[in-house]
């Protein structure tokens, strides 16, 4: 069976589109992938990838400037990644740049997002060379502390209903106060006593402020104090007093003392003295014992010495 011209015609049209097909398919994974144009390689190492694959896109300041090479294992703390780099980013790229893993949307590829440097940063990054890195995030543990969260506020919650369980039932003070109105009326009672007091105290203060009372007499006039002024100066008076009588008593002892007639019995008193201390007796000649007659003239000597004295 011959194949016609049209079939012909067919099988030729078929071919090429597919072979164009295949041209631009191959065309479009090699842009994708760098496979032309200029390129160069930089590498990063990381602690953890977080899910990072081969041919993952890497951005720089929000636009795709290049793709992950290759990913290897170089210990059991660190792994490298190779980045295969547009060339026209290499001006641009910092010897201070940092690379991260991220992601493309909230539940897109991974990828890496280059930060720019400083703008002190004169450096710039060569081929061959290793860029700065930020470990990712572990959303494992992130979810598992989002977990113990979950089940804390499960247990808070359910803590909480029963505790709005008692409250309604009306167990507890919280209940007492938000359902009954004793608690009410004791503050009240309370307040009205609280005022009670205070304008007692007011009253009480007025009065004091006024003067009245001792307290009043005490804080707001001096009569107290002059009170004290006078009996101080009385009793000064009276030590004066004394002491100058203490003075003349003493000045009409010495007197007696010097007078003839008791002299015998100053040396008697003293000569008791001497023997109730030492035990013995001295000896002395005057006579122990007073007439009658010679007490009364002593005593009307003193009489005189006493009023000479109050006339002086």
């Amino acid at each position: 069976m011959k194949t016609s011209t049209g079939q012909k015609i067919k099988i030729g049209i078929f071919t090429v589109v597919g072979i164009l097909l295949f041209v631009v398919g191959i065309f479009l994974i090699g842009s994708k992938q760098n496979m032309f144009g200029n390129t160069f390689m930089i590498y990063g190492n990381f602690k953890n990838v977080g899910g990072l694959e081969i041919g993952n896109n890497i951005r720089f300041a929000g636009i795709n400037v290049g793709t992950v090479k290759d990913i290897s294992i170089v210990s059991d703390t660190m792994i490298r990644v190779d980045m295969l780099m547009q060339d026209q980013v290499k001006p641009f790229l910092k010897a201070d740049a940092l690379a991260s893993i991220g992601s493309d949307g909230l539940m897109g590829d991974k990828l890496i997002t280059i930060v720019s440097g400083s703008s002190t940063e004169m450096r710039r990054l060569k081929g061959g060379s290793r860029i700065r890195t930020a470990n990712p995030v572990d959303f494992d543990k992130v979810i598992g502390q989002f977990t113990n969260v979950a089940t804390n506020a499960e247990i808070i919650t359910a803590e909480l209903a029963g505790m709005a369980v008692q409250i309604r039932k009306g167990d507890g003070t919280i209940s007492k106060l938000l359902y009954t109105d004793d608690l009410s009326r004791s503050l009240e009672g309370t307040a009205s006593n609280a005022q009670r007091i205070t304008g007692s105290l007011s009253d009480i203060a007025s009065q004091i402020q006024s003067g009245r009372g001792a307290i009043g007499n005490l804080v707001y006039t001096d009569t107290l104090s002059n009170a004290l002024s006078r009996t101080v100066n009385t009793a000064n008076t009276a030590m004066t007093t004394i002491n100058e009588a203490a003075d003349g008593f003493s000045e009409n002892m010495k007197a007696l003392q010097g007078n003839y007639f008791l002299r015998g019995y100053f040396k008697r008193k003293a000569r008791e003295e001497g023997k109730t201390h030492n035990g013995t007796e001295p000896n002395d000649d005057i006579d122990e014992d007073l007439s009658e007659k010679e007490l009364q003239e002593i005593i009307s000597d003193a009489q005189k010495a006493l009023d000479a004295k109050k006339k002086k």
